[in-house]
C-alpha cells in the first residue's frame, strides 16, 4: 500500500535511532492488515522534545508514536495525561493522540514479562532479580516484575542517586516486594548477582562493539536466567559470559515484539498479527 494524502503516520523518537527495529515490525504489521498507516524513526536532538510533540497537536494524521532512549523520562512534562501504569513507572514509551490530547502510556514492562514467561521460561512471582541501570526501560521492568509478585529487586546504577530515585518511587507501591539500591561496583553488587534468579541489562551498554559492563560476573549461577534489553547485536558481552556460565540467557528482542503488539493495539485499534511482526525483526536482524 503506498503513501497517499490519507496515510496516518507514527513514530519512534530517539538518539541514537539507526539500529531500531520498530520500523521494520510495525510497517510489516500495518501491511499485513492492509491499514493506511506508516511508521517513521526520527532521531530527535536533545532540546527536540518540545517541537516534536508541538509538530503532532498540528498533525491531523498522526496515529502515534514510541519513545526511546533517551527521552522515556523527559518526554512526559510535553503530553497532556499519562495512563496509569506511565504515571507509575515514571517514563512513556508510546503517546497516542485522544480527543485533541497527547496521552502517555507504557508498554515496555507488560512486552518485558510477556518475554520473560513465553521466552525465558521465567514466571515472576517470588523471584530476586538484580536489575542493572535505572532510566526509562529499567523503571517499566523494575514496575511490571514488583506488579506481577516479584519477592525482591535489586537495582544498580552507575549514578547511586537514580538507583535510589527508582526503588524510592516503588517502595510504597508494591509492599510485599523487597527493594534495594546499590552502586554498580560494590560487593552488594558481586553478592546481589550470587543469589539473583534473574539477572537484567537494562542499560545501554553492550549497544557499541566491545563495552562491557563493571560488573563481577564470577558468582553468577547455571540456574540464573540473564536478560539484556538490548536486541542488537543479538549476543551481548553480558550474554556471552553467562552462556559460558552455563546460564540461560534472553535478549530484548522478545520484549522489543511485546511491547510493539501492545502499542500496536493502541495505534491502530486492532490485534497485532504478532507472527507477521515475528518474522520481519527476524528478517531485519538477518540482514545485519
Amino acid at each position: 500500500m503506498g503513501i497517499t494524502g490519507a496515510t496516518r503516520l507514527c513514530f519512534i523518537l530517539g538518539r541514537p535511532i539507526a539500529h531500531t527495529l520498530s520500523p521494520a515490525m510495525h510497517n510489516a504489521a500495518f501491511a499485513a492488515l492492509a491499514f493506511p498507516y506508516v511508521y517513521l524513526p526520527w532521531a530527535l536532538p536533545p532540546d527536540g522534545l518540545a517541537a516534536a510533540t508541538a509538530a503532532f497537536r498540528g498533525m491531523e494524521n498522526f496515529a502515534g508514536a514510541n519513545v526511546t532512549v533517551p527521552y522515556k523520562e523527559a518526554i512526559r512534562v510535553h503530553l497532556d495525561a499519562l495512563s496509569p501504569e506511565a504515571e507509575g513507572i515514571g517514563a512513556v514509551n508510546t503517546i497516542v493522540p485522544r480527543e485533541g490530547r497527547l496521552v502517555g502510556h507504557n508498554t515496555d514492562g507488560e512486552g518485558f514479562i510477556t518475554s520473560l514467561r513465553e521466552e525465558g521460561g521465567v514466571d515472576p512471582r517470588g523471584a530476586r532479580v538484580f536489575l542493572l541501570g535505572a532510566g526509562g526501560g529499567a523503571r517499566g521492568v523494575a514496575y511490571a516484575l514488583a506488579a506481577h509478585g516479584a519477592a525482591e529487586i535489586r537495582v544498580a546504577n552507575r549514578s547511586p542517586g537514580r538507583a535510589e530515585a527508582l526503588v524510592a518511587s516503588l517502595y510504597g507501591r508494591f509492599l510485599r516486594c523487597q527493594f534495594l539500591a546499590l552502586p554498580l561496583q560494590s560487593p552488594g553488587g558481586a553478592e546481589a548477582v550470587r543469589s539473583a534468579d534473574v539477572v537484567i541489562n537494562a542499560t545501554s551498554v553492550g549497544l557499541a562493539p566491545g563495552e562491557t559492563l563493571p560488573l563481577d560476573l564470577d558468582g553468577l549461577r547455571p540456574t540464573t536466567l540473564v536478560c539484556d534489553l538490548i536486541y542488537r547485536p543479538p549476543e551481548t558481552a553480558l550474554l556471552r559470559v553467562a552462556r559460558s556460565k552455563g546460564c540461560r540467557v534472553l535478549n530484548g528482542l522478545g520484549m522489543l515484539l511485546h511491547q510493539g503488539a501492545a502499542a500496536f493495539r493502541l495505534f491502530a485499534g486492532a490485534e497485532a498479527p504478532l507472527e507477521v511482526m515475528r518474522a520481519a525483526l527476524a528478517q531485519e536482524l538477518a540482514r545485519s
